[in-house]
């Protein structure tokens, strides 16, 4: 009897030579966090070294983000993420500061494309669209801090 290819993927998953979905997804996050977040990162890093800044970044393979502190202050966590939709996968940014007055922290979780109807995928995001995020954010983190 022969059993169908199929089938014998899942008694010999070791033999299967095709990626899972979320292998493929995940690789193609990494290569996007390597060739599109760390530039950008890079970038912001120094814009705010300059201005006396301290930089700290933090990398998983879920996640890439960094914390902003100015001497014991932690101003901002900016963190970008995957999202799953059915047809791609788009970035998405997860925001950690100061309400008004920093009494509290808040965190939210947004879309990085959120001024365009259509969600941008890992493969058409720029550098320049995660920077210019990251400061929008860090403006409004400096204006709560006041």
């Amino acid at each position: 009897m022969t059993i169908p290819n199929w089938r014998m993927r899942f008694v010999n998953g070791a033999a299967r030579t095709q990626n899972t979905r979320a292998e493929q997804e995940e690789a193609e996050f990494l290569e996007f966090i390597a060739t599109v977040v760390r530039p950008a990162f890079s970038s912001i890093a120094q814009q705010l070294l300059e201005k006396g800044r301290t930089v700290t970044p933090h990398e998983t393979r879920a996640s890439c983000g960094i914390t902003v502190t100015n001497g014991m202050t932690e101003e901002i966590t900016f963190r970008v993420l995957r999202q799953t939709l059915p047809n791609s996968v788009v970035p998405s940014i997860e925001v950690k500061m100061h309400e008004r007055r920093g009494l509290r922290i808040q965190s939210k979780t947004v879309p990085l494309s959120s001024g365009s109807e259509k969600q941008v995928s890992l493969r058409e995001t720029k550098s320049e669209e995660i920077v210019a995020a990251f400061f929008k954010f860090y403006a409004e983190a400096q204006r709560n801090l006041n």
